[in-house]
């Protein structure tokens, strides 16, 4: 059977098994809630700057500096998610740029991620599997850690070969004291909200999710590693 076929299930069994798992109980459930700078909604630019947006984001919280300025500046999002998008379309394959029209690849949107103290790998997950498993736990650890993490999200082949390649892109983001729990946390650009999620609710799925962008699957994790000491 195909109909659950994505490119992450192609590319899981190929990489080095990632062991990580964290103690959970069944998580509290919060309302969504929008994403707000000064008094804007943070959406994605338009539809090919998910991973733009993720990746401000990203930025942004590990650096008050330019959380500051997008506060006290909201109209500078746009022109931040275009310098972002113009950085991940270079040199994606090869010297070879990336056509801005199909979005951000994970290899490169890893590269281009930034946050203090780590650096970014990309990870396929096939959301059927224990090793699938395993990688959002990692991205659970890295959330409890404080470190946000981002996530690719699409569709399998029963839903045209198309939808089976990673399709969005959302960010997992650490919880507030006051939320904290055992479920991921996940912005998600198009809608500039935040949902609650748990780890079983992303595995084996066959429906969308709001969270995932109205995808089926996370497809692909961009993990942190600490950076190597010089």
């Amino acid at each position: 059977m195909l109909d659950g076929f994505h490119l992450g299930r192609v590319v899981a069994p190929l990489q080095r098994p990632i062991r990580t798992r964290v103690g959970t109980s069944t998580p509290p459930t919060y309302p969504p809630v929008p994403v707000v700078l000064g008094q804007t909604l943070v959406t994605q630019a338009d539809a090919t700057k998910c991973g733009a947006a993720v990746l401000l984001m990203l930025e942004a919280s590990g650096d008050p500096t330019l959380a500051r300025e997008l506060e006290n500046n909201p109209e500078l999002i746009t022109t931040y998610q275009q310098t972002i998008h113009d950085r991940v379309s270079r040199r994606a394959v090869g010297p070879v740029d990336w056509p801005q029209s199909f979005g951000s690849p994970p290899w490169t949107l890893a590269r281009e991620a930034r946050f203090p103290g780590v650096t970014y790998r990309a990870h396929a997950l096939d959301d059927r599997t224990e090793h699938g498993r395993d990688l959002l736990h990692a991205v659970l650890h890295a959330n409890q850690s404080g470190i946000p993490v981002p996530l690719y999200t699409g569709g399998n082949i029963g839903q045209g070969l198309a939808r089976a390649l990673p399709r969005h892109v959302v960010l997992a983001v650490p919880h507030t004291l006051e939320t904290r729990s055992s479920s991921l946390r996940i912005y998600e650009p198009s809608a500039g909200m935040l949902y609650d999620v748990s780890i079983d609710e992303l595995l084996k799925r066959t429906t969308k999710h709001r969270a995932l962008g109205n995808w089926t699957h996370v497809v692909w994790a961009i993990l942190p590693y600490p950076t190597k000491s010089a």
